[in-house]
């Protein structure tokens, strides 16, 4: 019985619980950032995102990027500061980048991308997209545009007031369920070309390569677990099979007054006790045999 509980668990390691509750991922909170012309004279997009304290963990969430993002940063919020978690991708999910997350705390989990500003002449606009993804049940988005930005407007319409350096507007849209979208498009004007942080300041991101720290290839992951999970039930099969064979090619103890010894037909002259083919005195009287 054990061996065979040994082999089950085996089993299990290749598939574990948590892959089956992938499909049942809500999202506690989204916070969107939109800092446009922060560092680069493009959109700086922020995601900062976190699941119930009462969901299992490990899980994965698909973060979706738009086709020409360029995502520079995957983070999780640690008590030092953000520091780089494991992710997968992106690879391509219905016309999206999809950038999966593995969630293996309870944390904030931070994600960036760069995207174009449209621009005509010195009028700028953006438009932002969530696809639904996941329900969410606090989804927020704030914008920041540079402060000597001029006829700022949005759609839906947020009231944009002065935090320096920046022209700050936010919005909490509550509960969203899978599949319900959200979108704002931004508009203003502006007619200077420097980044509210310069570049001597703040050095741009890095897009993300091959070799980004804590990126894994999805592609190689179920062959990964597959060849673990097939070792881990060679290895139990192998126990099994040296603990059968152990007990098969084990020697009983034998009987050896019955078994590697015989009657003879010599008898002890003064009890009458037949005697074995080895013994000199007999074993109920103790007198010594006449062999001759």
């Amino acid at each position: 019985m054990r061996k065979w509980l040994i082999l089950v668990l085996a089993v299990l390691l290749v598939f574990p619980r948590a892959a089956r509750a992938q499909n049942n991922i809500t999202l506690e909170t989204v916070t969107v950032r939109l800092w446009p012309e922060y560092d680069q004279p493009s959109m700086l997009v922020i995601y900062d995102f976190t699941v119930p304290d009462n969901m299992p963990l490990p899980v994965t969430v698909s973060i979706p990027v738009p086709p020409d993002g360029n995502i520079t940063a995957v983070a999780y919020q640690a008590d030092n500061g953000l520091m780089n978690t494991e992710f997968a991708g992106p690879t391509e999910k219905n016309g999206w980048q999809a950038v999966d997350i593995f969630v293996k705390e309870h944390t904030t989990y931070h994600l960036e991308y760069y995207q174009t500003v449209v621009r005509t002449e010195s009028k700028r606009s953006f438009k932002y997209k969530w696809p639904g993804t996941y329900p969410v049940n606090n989804f927020r988005v704030e914008i920041q545009v540079p402060e000597d930005s001029t006829s700022v407007r949005s759609n839906p319409m947020l009231p944009f007031v002065l935090s320096k350096p920046f022209l700050s507007g936010n919005v909490a849209i509550g509960n969203l369920e899978a599949g319900e979208t959200y979108e704002l498009n931004l508009h203003y004007v502006r007619t200077s070309e420097d980044t509210v942080m310069p570049s001597t300041q703040v050095t741009a991101s890095e897009p993300i390569t091959q070799n980004t720290a804590g990126r894994v290839t999805l592609e190689r992951l179920p062959y990964i677990l597959g060849s673990v999970g097939l070792l881990l039930i060679l290895g139990a099969g192998y126990y099994f099979w040296q603990t059968q064979s152990a007990e098969i090619s084990k020697p009983r103890k034998r009987n050896r007054n019955r078994e590697e010894t015989e009657l003879t037909s010599i008898h002890c002259h003064e009890c009458g006790t037949r005697a074995y083919d080895d013994d000199r005195f007999c074993r109920v009287c103790g007198t010594k045999l006449r062999t001759g």
